[in-house]
């Protein structure tokens, strides 16, 4: 298998707090805490305090499940639904605060990302924080400034082979999911039931492999819907017809990790203007699959789908980026797979290629797999036998 040896996640988060001043950040966004210590919360309450020079300290609330807390971390609680307790953010906030005080460490000192925005979800996500949450550490955390969250943000860039592991379970689930839309795609069947199989069989991994949450999102698009997939992704109840080209739109996340995959698929026998669409976009995405690795440019990986698209006259149907980031989030922060983009892909990037092209009122289609940057090249992380026409 290919290598990739990026350093440490200890050794990132300590070169990224010396480089910006800063001896500590305070974290509580369910992707931060999973980028640096591999733990998902459950209700989304629990604060990180990670020290430049001492081991991170991590509060928990009184009613959060102590069955996948993450090692080398110390772990308190804080009484976060003790009935007898009618303010526990206070109690929390003077608990984070005396543990800065004691490291003799100041505001300016400490970062913080205080936006909750394009933040990922806690295994309770019908419970989310209260909105004013973060403010609550304004006071403490005034070294949050633009230039030390935008280091922070490339952080989520580089995953470590530990990490690169976790995403590859993901897609190993993920595939389990394209498995039961690629056995459900018959006539008479809405997109919606298609979707339901998909996230059924995601769910009944938790158990296997470690797996503690296991949770997917299929946003199914058949016959013209699926021209709306360069625009939007859900599910209706539409249901299949023989000739449909069908789209599946899938983000999965297993224990705080995230995979980003698209397939597109027929039913029956395809009008040969829907074949050749299709078979045009399997093209330009393998070409840009191939062209992915170390210190590539992702303008050159966008222009080897694109070209190819445009070489048919589809250009104009080819609306969206060729790729992103993909694996503490559905969308990780970073640079675009995108035209002209001069940034240069590094090893330990994990990357989604996602071409697609959608003619308005007859059909679509769009493949996306999640590929890992290696040292010598690349890996597919999402490919399965089978899984291809």
């Amino acid at each position: 298998m290919s290598t990739v040896n990026p350093p440490s996640r200890p050794q990132q988060i300590r070169t990224f707090l010396e480089q910006n001043k800063l001896r500590a950040w305070l974290a509580w966004r369910p992707d931060e805490l999973v980028m640096l210590t591999g733990y998902l919360p459950a209700w989304g309450v629990s604060v990180l305090i990670y020290f430049a020079n001492a081991e991170p300290l991590l509060f928990i609330p009184l009613l959060e499940p102590k069955d996948h807390l993450p090692q080398g971390v110390r772990v308190r609680t804080y009484p976060w639904g003790d009935i007898k307790c009618a303010d526990p953010y206070s109690i929390l906030l003077a608990a984070v605060a005396d543990e800065l005080k004691k490291s003799g460490i100041e505001p300016h000192e400490v970062g913080m990302n205080l936006s909750s925005a394009r933040s990922t979800m806690p295994i309770n996500s019908a419970e989310n924080p209260p909105e004013d949450f973060a403010s609550l550490f304004l006071q403490l955390a005034s070294g949050g400034n633009a230039q030390s969250r935008a280091g922070f943000a490339a952080l989520y860039l580089r995953k470590t082979s530990k990490e690169v592991d976790c995403i590859r379970l993901v897609n190993k689930v993920a595939n389990i999911g394209l498995r039961a839309f690629f056995d459900n795609l018959q006539p008479g069947v809405s997109e919606a039931e298609v979707a339901a199989a998909v996230e059924s069989v995601i769910h009944r991994q938790i158990g296997h492999d470690g797996i503690f949450y296991s949770r997917g999102w299929a946003m199914v698009q058949s016959g013209p819907n699926s021209a709306e997939g360069g625009q939007f992704n859900r599910s209706t109840g539409r249901r299949l017809q023989n000739g449909d080209l069908v789209l599946i739109e899938l983000a999965t996340c297993v224990n705080g990790y995230w995979s980003d995959l698209t397939r597109t698929r027929a039913v029956g026998a395809l009008p040969s203007d829907a074949a050749e669409l299709l078979a045009l976009v399997t093209n330009a995405q393998r070409a840009a699959v191939e062209g992915v690795g170390p210190a590539v440019t992702a303008a050159l990986v966008d222009s080897l789908a694109r070209n190819k698209i445009a070489a048919q006259g589809f250009d104009k149907y080819f609306t969206h980026h060729t790729g992103h980031h993909v694996g503490f989030r559905y969308h990780d922060p970073g640079f675009l797979i995108f035209p002209n983009e001069p940034s240069k892909l590094e090893p330990g990037m994990i990357v989604t290629i996602e071409p697609g092209a959608y003619i308005p009122g007859r059909y679509g289609a769009r493949i996306e797999d999640n590929v890992l940057v290696t040292e010598d090249g690349h890996e597919v992380l999402s490919h399965v036998s089978g899984d291809r026409q």
